[in-house]
């Protein structure tokens, strides 16, 4: 610890700690429909670099966050997740391409006789693209389905644009007793539009 740390006053000392399982378990059972949606597009950009089909992508995100992974509570569930899904991704393109370099694993050869192609490791610009077209058409078909409510909407943009607790609470200039019956509302009419769990 460096020496001016000592000398902090005690309302300056850092408050963040590490999120708890049930915290985590918490959070992602409390992701909205938007957000769940989102979580769907990222992993579907992150799949080609990871090597895995999205939605394993995913769940083993999921898995690692609640077994192995740390996180500080300064970032919210939904950054957790998006990063370790990111860190998955890279891990697995460096193992990769050292077992390429170390000639532990063959290399697939581009032939007209059945042969497969190598896969591109690094995300396509069409990959990303693609996860923008499908977020920006799930945002698109919630909207609507809110068109209705001002404080919906207003929750729905708070979210897209990163914010948590108090933040989203000013934003929606409501407590957090409100916010969270919008959220509840929210998740309602979602649910009753989406039966099966998603926009898409």
């Amino acid at each position: 610890m460096i020496a001016e740390d000592e000398d902090r006053e005690p309302d300056k000392a850092p408050t963040a700690r590490n999120y708890t399982v049930d915290e985590v378990v918490d959070g992602l059972l409390a992701l909205t429909n938007v957000e769940l949606a989102t979580l769907d597009g990222i992993s579907k950009g992150l799949a080609s670099t990871a090597g895995m089909e999205p939605k394993d992508l995913f769940h083993e995100a999921l898995h690692r966050m609640v077994t192995t992974r740390k996180c500080s509570t300064d970032i919210s569930v939904m950054g957790f997740a998006i990063g370790t899904m990111k860190s998955l991704a890279s891990t697995a393109h460096r193992r990769r391409n050292r077992e390429v370099d170390e000639g532990t694993i063959p290399i697939p050869i581009a032939a007209n006789d059945g042969g497969f192609d190598l896969a591109d490791d690094a995300v396509s610009p069409e990959d990303e693209a693609l996860s923008n077209v499908f977020y920006a058409e799930c945002l698109k078909r919630v909207e609507a389905v809110i068109a209705d409510d001002e404080e919906l909407q207003l929750l729905v943009m708070g979210l897209c644009d990163g914010l948590l607790g108090k933040e989203l609470e000013e934003a929606l200039d409501t407590d957090t007793k409100g916010l969270a019956a919008a959220r509840k509302r929210l998740a309602n009419r979602l649910r009753r539009a989406f039966p099966d769990g998603a926009p898409l």
